[in-house]
């Protein structure tokens, strides 16, 4: 069972695909959809940006992708793609490789919790690459400071770039449900290792710390950038008293003798 996750936008409005889509519902929650789409194929959307298609052509999932444009929050202009593979055989053990996943037997259950994992894949993906670009800003001002002994940013632009981390930060933390153990897993032996396992392959957790820490390195720097932006808006202040302060007294000056 070929496994193909897309992660196109910061966010899927679910209510807008339950409508719109014509597959069997198999399980719903507020935040994802499990659609059966034939026998074997299926297709799980997740209200974080993930979709995910499991045994589907190239071609009926650029139809699927044109038919979600229209139900995406802030659309990616390219978008991600992470594939897998689930091998059946029936006479070994759960196998976890790089790009696949060898188990005795595929059921619907395994299909969701792996398509599942795909989709936690793409969208750390989307936030690592989110904040190396963040890091990136953060790196031209710490060269200027290097370079120069000052940071060329604008009051509105450091109010933006603060907005844009902030934004990306608040989402991961708004998401940070997709980390937890799937209901699924809960009372099934079997599913309970693929999902473990799948989450070790992955690395999600270690990913995740690594975005965490990204984050908390760039506010450390903001936090810098803020300091010396106010010491130069307040060393503007002082200059414009005292200028005010010079016209006065020699205005008081001329009028004396004048």
């Amino acid at each position: 069972m070929k496994i193909t996750a897309f992660y196109i936008a910061e966010g899927i409005r679910l209510k807008v695909l339950k409508e719109a889509y014509a597959g069997s519902l198999l399980q719903e929650t507020p935040f994802e959809l499990f659609y059966r789409v034939d026998k074997e194929s299926y297709f799980y959307a997740v209200d974080y940006g993930a979709v995910v298609f499991a045994n589907m052509d190239d071609t009926d999932m650029s139809k699927n992708l044109a038919l979600l444009q229209a139900m995406c929050l802030r659309p990616l202009p390219e978008k991600l793609r992470d594939d897998f593979e689930i091998v059946l055989r029936p006479d070994e053990p759960l196998h976890f490789g790089f790009g696949s996943l060898s188990c005795p037997r595929i059921t619907e259950d395994v299909a969701k919790i792996v398509m599942l994992n795909v989709a936690h894949s793409v969208s750390m993906d989307f936030y690592t690459r989110r904040v190396e670009e963040l890091l990136a800003e953060i790196h031209v001002f710490t060269n200027q400071m290097e370079q120069e002994g000052t940071i060329h940013i604008s009051r509105s632009n450091m109010i933006k770039f603060i907005g844009r981390m902030l934004n990306s930060k608040n989402r991961i933390i708004e998401n940070l449900f997709i980390f937890d153990s799937p209901d699924l897993t809960w009372d099934d032996e079997y599913l309970d290792k693929i999902h473990l396992g799948l989450a070790r392959t992955f690395e999600i957790q270690s990913r995740f710390k690594e975005v965490e820490y990204t984050f908390k390195v760039i506010e450390d720097n903001l936090s810098v950038f803020r300091e010396l932006y106010l010491h130069r808006e307040s060393s503007k202040l002082e200059w414009i008293i005292i200028a005010l302060i010079c016209i006065e007294v020699f205005d008081l000056i001329l009028g004396k003798f004048f």
